[in-house]
């Protein structure tokens, strides 16, 4: 009786134990080669960008993206070709979006290449750096694509709102 109680106790703490730890061992690892799912559509898209078949390198920067919403490698070249494309604004918002994990990827960059425009679209390579390659590139683009904005006069991104102007006064 006394080492059945003894036992109880003892899974209860344990318990207890994995409970409280499991929202550390939720979190992401963090510094891990991306998953070969988001992986293989990115290098297969990049390998069309450099063939000049864009419409498929796109829909494979897609499933990427489908895989791993935030892979800053795929948002990053999902962005050089809106830009090709001349989609100034959606490009941007993918640049910005990529920038939000971009650090935490820290997968090296196998090939840099321009599709057509003045952003530099990327092919990670399956081995791990010490800090991540792609947030500079992404910078890069960023500081690149808003010069491109400016200078064309593009509207501003939808989700800007216009600026407001105080009502005029009437008599």
């Amino acid at each position: 009786m006394r080492n059945t109680r003894k036992y109880v106790i003892l899974a209860v703490v344990a318990a207890l134990c994995l409970l409280l730890a499991s929202p550390v061992l939720a979190q992401p690892t963090g510094g891990a080669l991306m998953k070969m799912d988001a992986f293989t559509p990115i290098a297969q898209g990049y390998d069309f960008v450099r063939e000049g078949k864009y419409a498929a390198a796109k829909n494979e920067f897609a499933k990427a993206v489908k895989a791993d919403r935030h892979n800053p490698f795929a948002l990053n070249n999902m962005a050089v070709l809106e830009e090709r494309e001349g989609k100034l604004n959606d490009a941007l918002a993918n640049l910005k979006d990529a920038t939000t994990f971009a650090d935490t990827y820290l997968d090296k960059v196998s090939q840099t290449c321009f599709a057509g425009g003045g952003c530099l679209a990327v092919k990670p390579l399956r081995e791990k750096g010490t800090a991540s390659s792609i947030a500079p590139i992404i910078q890069e683009n960023i500081q690149k694509l808003e010069a491109k904005i400016t200078a064309t006069k593009a509207p501003a991104p939808a989700g800007t709102p216009p600026p407001m102007v105080p009502p005029q006064k009437t008599k």
